[in-house]
């Protein structure tokens, strides 16, 4: 069965779903942390590091490094900061949870730190302003994803026993996702979250993400050790599949489904998420 949630307090991890190993919270001790649905890889935590959303509000376009220096007074610096000790504080954690649930080490392919950060500005700016369409449903391509919140809801993640239904995340809740290539590197035991942002016309909403892949060149199949909930493809299992190719699989509707695209295709009514099932399931 796959392992879709966990719950984590200082007492220890208690699975939503019933997991393969027992898991230890141990690195987790200092959070609160609480499952958001019983059905989707999901959970939420206090983090001790808070987004500096006043410093992301001045930020605009792309940040030449020659501006660097000056945008130091708008908050430029604290955003980086912000996201490494993100990164220090919190990712390796989070791997050691995941290595619990499927019983292998999933830092054998996160030897480089293949991460990257984001700030999301849903401007009220829009060409419609009547849409309540701020990013299209969508999963995550890479291992897990980070989401730090302004308060302003509008995140939603579907229930995966229930395709079609959708669950509000409260607008301060910090949250991590599972994506794809945890699906792929756990056997299928760890599901990826499809989710989405809901906009309120006139309601500007602020998140600051970061997202945790496997190294660029790493072969993307499942680790040895895992067991398998169903098979996947003839290319996934004879490892000719990389990390990067995967990406440039996913990429291709990245920008039709937020918008920033028209697509060339037609009607093109297949979803990123259903190309992806094709290409990785047998």
């Amino acid at each position: 069965m796959a392992t879709t949630a966990a719950s984590l307090s200082s007492r220890g991890v208690e699975p939503a779903v019933p997991a393969p190993v027992a898991i230890n919270a141990g690195p987790l001790l200092d959070t609160s942390v609480q499952s958001l649905s019983s059905s989707s890889a999901i959970f939420s935590f206090e983090p001790h590091v808070k987004a500096p959303f006043d410093a992301i509000r001045p930020r605009n376009g792309r940040i030449p490094d020659a501006l660097r220096e000056k945008l130091a007074g708008d908050g430029f610096n604290d955003v980086l900061d912000f996201f490494e000790e993100v990164n220090s504080t919190y990712v390796a954690q989070i791997m050691s949870i995941m290595h619990g649930l499927i019983g292998a080490d999933l830092g054998q392919v996160h030897k480089t730190g293949n991460l990257n950060y984001r700030l999301c500005d849903y401007n009220t700016n829009t060409t419609d302003p009547t849409s309540d369409n701020g990013c299209g449903a969508h999963t995550d391509y890479g291992t897990f994803t980070i989401i730090f919140q302004d308060g302003t809801s509008g995140l939603e993640i579907e229930d995966a026993e229930q395709p079609g239904h959708w669950v509000p995340v409260p607008g301060d809740a910090t949250v991590v996702l599972a994506g794809w290539c945890a699906v792929i590197l756990s056997g299928g035991n760890i599901r990826a979250t499809r989710h989405r942002v809901r906009r309120t016309p006139g309601v500007r909403r602020l998140s600051a993400v970061l997202f945790v892949a496997p190294d660029v060149e790493a072969t993307l199949r499942p680790l040895e050790g895992v067991k398998f909930v169903r098979p996947f493809t003839k290319k996934v299992m004879d490892g000719q599949l990389d990390v990067g190719e995967f990406k440039e699989v996913m990429g291709k509707k990245w920008r039709r489904r937020e918008g920033n695209e028209k697509s060339n295709d037609g009607d093109d009514t297949e979803t990123q998420d259903s190309e992806i099932e094709r290409f990785i399931w047998a």
